[in-house]
C-alpha cells in the first residue's frame, strides 16, 4: 500500500497510453465544468486524478492531500 492507503504501481507501459488520454480529458472537460454550470467538474476533476495517479507522482500526490484534507473524522465514543 502506498501513501494514506492508496494503492500504487506506478505503471509505465504501451497498455496505459488510454489511461493517460482519458484522464487528461476528465480533467480539462473538468475544469470546464468548473465554469459551465451543465458539467459536474468536481468529480470529473478527481476521476482525472485517479487515473492519472498511477502515472504520474504529482496526481497522486494530489490525491493523498486530498484525502488527507477532505477525510471525515469519526467522533469519538
Amino acid at each position: 500500500m502506498g501513501e494514506a492507503g492508496i494503492q500504487t504501481n506506478w505503471i509505465r507501459g504501451r497498455g496505459s497510453w488510454w489511461r493517460l488520454i482519458a484522464g487528461w480529458c476528465c480533467i480539462g472537460v473538468g475544469l470546464l465544468g468548473l465554469i459551465l454550470p451543465i458539467l459536474p467538474g468536481i468529480p470529473l476533476l478527481i476521476f482525472g486524478l485517479v487515473m492519472l495517479s498511477t502515472q504520474h507522482r504529482w496526481a497522486h500526490a494530489a490525491l493523498v492531500w486530498m484525502k488527507a484534507k477532505f477525510h471525515k473524522q469519526e467522533p469519538h465514543r
